[in-house]
């Protein structure tokens, strides 16, 4: 049986599965605690870190990556005692080790998940993100590690089941972070945001969402057909270089 059929039904799976297994993730604490759950999962089940889960975030301060990236001696030693987590020297060193390099490219490149975008473009395959991670000094992160962490919070294409009515949740939630991304002054087209989202097919998907969205926050007049003109309100709309003029002098 799949993840997909077994989880809707079940109680400690229930939540993960439905509203955040594949989702894109722009928070960096959040991020932190994915990368720190999949590395204590290595050896062990993926139900026993959802149901240790409170234990992690009441052991690491909530992942908080300052407060972890201070953690010394006393703070090891103490959550090699606490029972709430996985007691394992190594995976403990891993994730205050790993707080020190996200702190690091918070100051390079502003977050976390802005360095993780600009290296995966949605899409990051396993082997090349374990390069990219232990280069920049991450530890505990083999290939199975990559593929869980890229997989959950949505560098990679959904793992859910192609009939799994969370797909649509995570295609949707995939596509407005795109366009809420998309620099001022510049566009992409209802296609170019289809495939960043994974789905290269579903261009028009995207126009409906444009037309459908409602978040002021999201630029949604950056998206632009392949013409160049903007037309997701279902009304020809002004043609990029307009747009871009536009937001140029405003």
């Amino acid at each position: 049986m799949s993840y997909c059929k077994f989880a809707p039904n079940n109680s400690i799976h229930q939540h993960y599965h439905s509203k955040e297994y594949g989702f894109p993730v722009d928070d960096d604490n959040v991020l932190f605690e994915r990368l720190a759950l999949e590395i204590n999962q290595a050896g062990l089940s993926w139900e026993l870190m959802l149901k240790k889960r409170e234990g992690f975030n009441k052991a690491f301060k909530n992942f908080d990556i300052d407060k972890v990236a201070r953690f010394g001696v006393r703070d090891i030693e103490r959550l090699l005692k606490d029972e709430g987590i996985i007691r394992n020297r190594l995976k403990v060193l891993a994730v205050i080790n790993n707080a020190k390099v996200i702190k690091e490219i918070q100051r390079t490149h502003g977050s976390f998940a802005n360095w993780l975008a600009i290296h995966s473009n949605g899409h990051l395959e396993p082997k090349e993100g374990v390069k990219l991670f232990k280069k920049q000094g991450f530890k505990f992160v083999g290939g199975e590690i990559m593929k869980e962490f890229l997989q959950s919070v949505g560098h990679l294409p959904s793992p859910h089941d192609k009939d799994c009515p969370v797909q649509k949740d995570i295609f949707k939630a995939k596509v407005l972070a795109i366009v809420k991304a998309i620099p001022r002054g510049e566009t992409m087209t209802y296609g170019e945001v289809a495939k960043c989202a994974g789905s290269p097919q579903s261009a028009r998907a995207v126009g409906a969402l444009m037309k459908q969205n409602k978040d002021k926050k999201i630029p949604c007049h950056r998206v632009v057909a392949r013409n160049g003109v903007g037309g997701y309100n279902g009304l020809r709309g002004p043609s990029k270089e307009e747009l871009l003029k536009k937001e140029r002098i405003s």
